[in-house]
């Protein structure tokens, strides 16, 4: 007799215009890990992943969320997570996070790699990503993807422009 794989879904919900509060209420009760500003839709997640030391600077209320705090720099307020590279999208950092907290499929919300942000462009001296760095960041994902072939990810970002996940429908 063969053991079954057990699946273990995750969803990360990054900040992108489609990304909102009822999307992050339709997944409490699931295992959640929130990408910056995220946080303030969806408290209760599991971790919340943020790559750029500036926004934890501009963003201190991050430093107290409740769950785990990922990053790939050595800083007190979060974890520094093994493997993780300093130039990583925030969203790449997540996946990685995912993994660690034993995710075997991984949903994408909010994902749009397109346009600004949910809460608009940012007015507090962050640099919204322009789409030469957009393009860096696609690179990543499927260098990401390719390293890790035993994590399905699908991507649940209606319109999204990440490519290199399935594109599915999610409803909770």
């Amino acid at each position: 007799m063969t053991a079954s794989k057990t699946t273990m879904d995750f969803h990360l919900c990054a900040p992108g215009p489609s990304m909102s509060q009822a999307l992050c209420n339709s997944l409490r009760g699931e295992k959640v890990g929130v990408i910056g500003r995220v946080f303030e839709l969806a408290s209760w997640a599991e971790f919340l992943a943020a790559n750029d030391l500036d926004w934890w600077e501009k963003y201190p209320d991050g430093k107290n969320f409740s769950g785990a705090r990922y990053t790939s720099h050595s800083v007190p307020y979060a974890t520094k997570l093994q493997g993780a590279l300093t130039e990583w999208s925030s969203g790449v950092l997540a996946l990685q996070a995912a993994t660690m907290h034993g995710a075997t499929r991984v949903y994408l919300h909010g994902f749009d790699h397109h346009g600004t942000h949910y809460f608009g462009p940012y007015v507090n001296g962050l640099s919204n990503t322009p789409p030469e760095r957009r393009a860096v960041h696609q690179r990543q994902f499927l260098a990401w993807r390719d390293c890790h072939v035993g994590i399905e990810v699908l991507n649940a970002t209606p319109g999204s422009a990440l490519s290199g996940f399935p594109l599915v429908e999610y409803s909770a």
